[in-house]
């Protein structure tokens, strides 16, 4: 699997997040394809330059819109992939369980049909409430005439998102595409145009394997927009997270970061 994470200016989210995929993966071969998307804080680059198995690609333009470069982002991790399967994953998506990839895995290979995995929503809401935010995210795509074909289906949205390489490669589907589209809609339902499954996951299992700290990056960068509301909530729930032992002691293993560490554990 390769594993793509955009990032920008989140410097513990992303130690935490490579560090969390090397310390939880040891069933599935992979690589992490890091594309940075101009940090100008220092200490981003500056750690991630450190680590000795991940490749790191540096964007030194002026990338623009926080959302538009995000996708930019993941389509150039996945030009330079080289494994069959293509993982979108954010800096906010921390692994917790040994499991993790090798279930998506096991997910995506249950039918050659299933092109890709993953979940719409990445957290606990009740059901009634997830029904509304669907629909009323359906509302504004249906009124604002963002969505081509009317199609207001929750769809696999780029958090942790798994995908077959070849499909992808064969019907020219890519991220930033449409950019008035949310990450993973044009590729999800192009697969689906194409004959071929775009399989929604359980949040629950998922989240059993894996952490999602919704709106991380916004959280840490509330001058990209987000309510004061959203900063506040989100930082108790981030400094709660990392407060838990193993997540602390995931964090701060320097060993992790290098590659003597990663082959001696295969």
């Amino acid at each position: 699997v390769s594993i793509m994470i955009p990032l920008f200016q989140t410097p513990e989210l992303v130690r935490l997040c490579v560090r969390s995929i090397r310390h939880h993966t040891h069933d599935v071969p992979y690589e992490v394809i890091v594309v940075d998307n101009h940090s100008r804080d220092g200490r981003s680059l500056d750690y991630l330059r450190t680590v000795e198995w991940i490749r790191l690609i540096e964007r030194t333009e002026d990338v623009g819109a926080f959302v538009q470069g995000h996708k930019e982002a993941v389509d150039l991790g996945f030009a330079a992939a080289r494994a069959p399967y293509l993982l979108s994953f954010h800096t906010d998506t921390i692994p917790i369980r040994n499991d993790w990839l090798s279930w998506h895995v096991q997910q995506i290979e249950a039918d050659p049909q299933i092109a890709a995995v993953g979940t719409y929503k990445l957290e606990f809401k009740p059901a009634w409430l997830q029904r509304l935010q669907s629909w009323k995210e359906s509302v504004f795509r249906w009124s604002s005439r963002k969505s081509e074909k009317g199609d207001h289906r929750p769809y696999i949205r780029s958090h942790c998102a798994l995908y077959r390489r070849d499909v992808l490669n064969q019907l020219g589907l890519r991220y930033n595409v449409n950019p008035t589209e949310t990450a993973g809609r044009d590729i999800h339902f192009g697969i689906e145009r194409n004959g071929y499954d775009a399989k929604l996951l359980s949040i629950p299992e998922t989240m059993l394997r894996v952490t999602h700290l919704n709106h991380g990056t916004m959280v840490f960068l509330p001058e990209l927009g987000a309510s004061g509301r959203t900063v506040r909530r989100g930082q108790t729930r981030i400094q709660r997270f990392f407060a838990r032992p193993e997540i602390r002691a995931v964090y701060e293993d320097d060993s992790l970061d290098k590659l003597e560490a990663l082959n001696r554990a295969a």
